[in-house]
């Protein structure tokens, strides 16, 4: 039986199982969201289950992780809104050191590193919600579906973000590419 069913069942050992289960991935999550600050991970950890048990009647599909990581994001989005900041982007998500940059000859060495750099700085200047999108899309490999999980977007929303940043990324690097950005 998986957690969730076994939640609806027996609240109580469900509620151990999702825990001992799981608990340690979103208590990680929660961790790296607020900056291993262990006091507010704590609190941030907590209500993302309080919400999560009162919701489970709501939750259908196989991503229990997924689902409880976006309630924990919708947590703590909306708190930082509250103070008038938005999510940061964990470091770990922006590793853009894995570009191509390895070559026999030194030249072209150079000119891949030269436009890993271009890259990098194109997205790392992207606004908030489109680079979150691109890092996990292209730098992470998830697929929009989990894209819209992680961020608890909708997947045309997502969608909408990769396609402006796309077309932002194109008319920032049209020099380096070497034609005009297309609309």
């Amino acid at each position: 039986m998986d957690i969730a069913d076994h939640i609806r069942r027996d609240p109580e050992e469900g509620a151990r199982r999702l825990v001992s289960e799981l608990g340690p991935g979103l208590y990680g999550v929660a961790l790296r969201l607020v900056g291993d600050d262990r006091a507010a991970a704590d609190d941030l950890y907590m209500r993302a289950l309080e919400c999560a048990f009162a919701k489970i009647v709501q939750y259908r599909g196989d991503g229990l992780f997924l689902w409880l990581r976006a309630i924990l994001v919708n947590i703590r989005r909306m708190d930082l809104r509250r103070r008038g900041r938005d999510l940061p982007v964990p470091d770990d998500e922006i590793d853009l050191d894995a570009l191509p940059g390895e070559s026999p000859e030194p030249f072209s060495a150079l000119l891949a590193r030269s436009d890993a750099d271009a890259v990098r700085t194109a997205v790392a200047r992207l606004p908030l919600p489109y680079r979150r999108a691109v890092l996990l899309r292209y730098w992470r490999d998830l697929a929009v579906p989990e894209v819209a999980a992680a961020l608890a977007l909708p997947a045309n929303t997502v969608k909408t973000h990769l396609a402006r940043a796309r077309a932002l990324l194109r008319a920032d690097l049209a020099p380096i590419l070497g034609k005009e950005p297309s609309p």
